[in-house]
């Protein structure tokens, strides 16, 4: 598989992937509403934005609560035909994990590669029952920044909670959730964790073709990998900041708050290397994520 070139040329190669965005079309899986939509949470708004400007095309319609279980995404024919239809499904960490576990089994199984950015969705048969990425759960990890790395490689910070109301602390009681650490939540053999945080894992590739079932001890219950996963995680971004209002110590908390061009670089290159083809300048970008925060460290 070509993304196994990855593994070669990590450590070595300055990111590129911009050049490969132009068009390409992401569906957003998301609880915060599209941003034509007047009213309700827009927390969102800021990544469809930050895609579009990069030259991503951006299906919107996953947005709003959209494809919860409760309103049948893999039943409705025009969903399933959104999601067959886009390079890429994203799932926002603005998702309620609870309302898209029922359709576990069809998220895990879509042929269509995704990129997951909810550290509870990650969750299986040790704890919350999720879609089974792991054998564990997932708890909140310390956010005192102690280490992120890419490939082993220390590089600069992914987010920066300088400006929170509680200036060095991410706003309200929700932080980085991430799969758990120390052995007790463990990915497939053959999934690579490309960068942690604070040692937990936060970025991860996952092979087409895993099989959660035989990772977590289960039977038709998770389902075999329909095209490769990834998984970036971010910070909860739903603390209840007044959203509107420019200064962000007084608005509802939305996706580009309190992170760092790192954490930026970090999600358009786990989308460009999820790209099915071409994807030769793709595998270019992970470990330019490196030499970033190394080069920054000796000026």
């Amino acid at each position: 598989m070509m993304k196994r070139l990855i593994y070669l040329i990590l450590p070595v190669v300055v990111c590129l992937t911009s050049v490969v965005n132009a068009g390409y079309d992401i569906i957003l899986i998301s609880d915060a509403n599209p941003p034509d939509v007047a009213d309700g949470d827009h927390e969102d708004d800021t990544l469809v934005a930050w895609l579009e400007g990069l030259g991503y095309t951006v299906d919107t319609s996953g947005m709003g609560e959209a494809y919860r279980e409760g309103e049948n995404p893999f039943g409705d024919p025009a969903k399933l035909a959104a999601l067959n239809s886009a390079g890429i499904v994203l799932v926002s960490r603005r998702t309620s994990s609870g309302s898209y576990d029922n359709d576990r089994k069809e998220w895990n199984e879509l042929g269509n590669p995704l990129l997951l950015m909810s550290g509870y969705l990650t969750r299986g048969e040790g704890s919350g029952k999720r879609w089974g990425w792991t054998t564990g759960g997932s708890e909140n990890a310390s956010l005192t920044e102690t280490g992120v790395s890419v490939m082993g490689v220390p590089i600069e910070t992914f987010f920066d909670w300088s400006d929170s109301p509680t200036p060095g602390a991410a706003p309200g009681d929700r932080g980085v959730y991430l799969p758990l650490k120390d052995g007790t939540s463990e990915f497939d053999s053959s999934a690579l964790v490309v960068a942690t945080f604070d040692d937990y894992a936060m970025m991860v590739l996952i092979d087409e073709g895993t099989d959660l079932d035989a990772l977590n001890g289960t039977a038709d219950k998770y389902g075999i990998v329909g095209a490769d996963r990834g998984f970036l995680a971010h910070w909860g971004y739903d603390s209840d900041l007044n959203y509107g209002d420019d200064d962000p110590r007084n608005r509802r908390a939305n996706w580009g708050d309190f992170i760092t061009d790192g954490y930026k670089e970090a999600l358009d290159t786990m989308i460009t290397t999820l790209i099915p083809e071409p994807a030769t300048i793709a595998l270019l970008g992970l470990g330019g994520l490196a030499l970033i925060g190394t080069r920054k460290r000796r000026r």
